[in-house]
């Protein structure tokens, strides 16, 4: 029991990134017959570096126990950032070519199906993406400390690691100083360049506040982090340069109605952004939401002037007076 409760506590199963994890089996499907031993004498020769050693009492074992042990060393780089040395590297990418043997059936939506009892390529794969990413992350770190860091080098449509790198460049970001990032921020907002989302302007753009940059994100695609930075413009911008900023926001069909919104939040508002808000009461699509908004206001003077521009939008549509039938005589006529 001993034996089995060790498997089902310490049994990986991860999956290539990007896929859904598996659930490990409920009970153990292999053999526990000096496994333990096994184990113990395998991490020793590992942390000696003696792969060898290591492929030589692997492949003396029944298959269902190899595969079980090739999970369980690769599970104790978890908490490993990077390989120890390039042997350890190249042993891990060879297991990460391998393809499991043992095969069990489960049932995947309702359909029995053959997968690896213990998918050990799939660790290693896990392994390797995990040291890739902390590899781009030092290289990163030390080409922004340096001064030497070219966007372009991740983001260009032919990079296959588009994805990858970029998560590693927004994880160092986030750790960097306000100087290095207001020296980046202003770099990437002169720039030409793809970006294949808005997450770097908005990371950039929340931490440094820079004008620029706040633009180049309102031409981009609107997504989820676009619409997210609309409301850090408040923090860094007051009066006319936040209105400035948000007005242009607005002009982007797909930013206009939260623009608003975070414009009629600014106080005391700029009579520029009130003018506009009152302008975009004749814009049929906007109108009713742009009134809502101003009728929230604690603006005495916006409030009366729309008061006024409802008036006389009211008398400007009324149906006319009926008139009396022109070709009724006023007066009864004579006989």
């Amino acid at each position: 029991m001993k034996h089995v409760l060790l498997i089902l506590l310490s049994w990986l199963l991860v999956l290539p990134v990007g896929a859904a994890e598996t659930k490990p089996p409920r009970t153990a499907l292999v053999a526990n017959e000096g496994l333990q031993g096994h184990l113990d004498y395998l991490t020793g020769r590992l942390q000696l570096g003696q792969f060898a050693a290591i492929d030589t009492l692997l492949d003396s074992l029944a298959v269902g126990q190899r595969e079980y042990l090739l999970c369980q060393l690769l599970a104790t780089f978890n908490s490993q950032p990077r390989a120890s040395t390039p042997q350890l590297l190249a042993w891990v990418r060879a297991q990460s070519f391998k393809a499991p043997s043992w095969l069990v059936e489960k049932e995947v939506d309702g359909f029995l199906v053959q997968q690896p009892a213990y998918d050990f390529a799939a660790a290693a794969r896990q392994v390797l993406s995990r040291w890739q990413q902390q590899a781009w992350q030092d290289n990163y770190r030390q080409q922004l400390e340096e001064g030497t860091f070219e966007f372009k080098q991740i983001y260009n449509s032919r990079n296959p690691d588009l994805a990858q790198q970029q998560q590693a460049l927004l994880t160092v970001l986030d750790r960097q100083p306000l100087p290095l990032l207001q020296r980046e921020a202003h770099t990437l907002a002169a720039m030409s360049i793809f970006l294949p989302d808005n997450r770097l302007l908005r990371l950039l753009a929340e931490r440094t506040g820079d004008s620029a940059l706040y633009q180049k994100l309102w031409h981009q695609p609107v997504d989820h982090d676009s619409v997210a930075a609309l409301a850090s413009v408040g923090r860094f911008h007051q009066g006319q340069a936040a209105s400035d900023l948000l007005i242009a926001a607005s002009r982007n069909a797909r930013l206009k109605l939260p623009a608003l919104q975070q414009l009629s939040q600014l106080s005391p508002l700029p009579d520029t952004a009130q003018q506009f808000l009152l302008a975009e009461l004749g814009n049929r699509q906007y109108s009713g939401q742009v009134a809502s908004l101003l009728l929230q206001m604690d603006e005495p003077r916006l409030l009366a002037q729309l008061a006024d521009r409802l008036t006389r939008q009211e008398k400007r549509h009324a149906s006319p007076v009926m008139l009396p039938d022109s070709g009724t005589p006023a007066a009864r006529p004579g006989l």
